[in-house]
């Protein structure tokens, strides 16, 4: 899954996921503040913040074991401190 841009407070669905594999939730933004991020499958998962400079991309991980992330749907959102943060996000399973 990939959110190639998005201004402000936001999140993004999937239907659907493997638990054989890792997974990887990655989150850049920029602007000045900072983004909270949870990811969940009925109860949260995963939760992390991501320090947004002004004048330069801010990077944050998390990788999850297999297993972690159950198949089926999760959500994910994202909690900016300011309406001007811009972010995106993707959502990887690497096969290694």
């Amino acid at each position: 899954m990939w959110v190639a841009e998005h201004t402000g407070d936001g999140g993004v669905a999937s239907g659907g996921a493997w638990d054989r594999l890792p997974t990887v939730l990655t989150v850049a933004c920029e602007g000045g503040g900072d983004v909270r991020v949870t990811m969940s499958q009925e109860s949260q998962i995963a939760a992390f913040s991501v320090d947004c400079p002004a004048d330069e991309a801010g990077v944050g991980s998390v990788t999850m074991d297999p297993g972690v992330v159950r198949p089926g749907s999760f959500v994910i959102g994202v909690d900016a401190s300011a309406d001007n943060i811009r972010w995106a996000l993707t959502v990887t399973q690497p096969e290694s």
